[in-house]
């Protein structure tokens, strides 16, 4: 599996956020501080987040 930059959207606020697909860390939002990713194995598991766009 390719890995791929996201820009993802919040889902509480609607910022919008350039991710790493295979992201080890839980990545927050900087505007609201909602939790928008969290590790899962080989790649980041989207919980409070929406893609928007794939980057490569």
């Amino acid at each position: 599996m390719p890995n791929y930059f996201f820009r993802v959207s919040c889902r509480d606020c609607g910022s919008e956020s350039i991710i790493f697909s295979r992201s080890t860390t839980a990545i927050a939002c900087t505007v609201c501080s909602a939790t928008l990713t969290k590790p899962s194995g080989g790649k980041a598991d989207l919980v409070g987040c929406t893609v928007v766009e794939a980057l490569n």
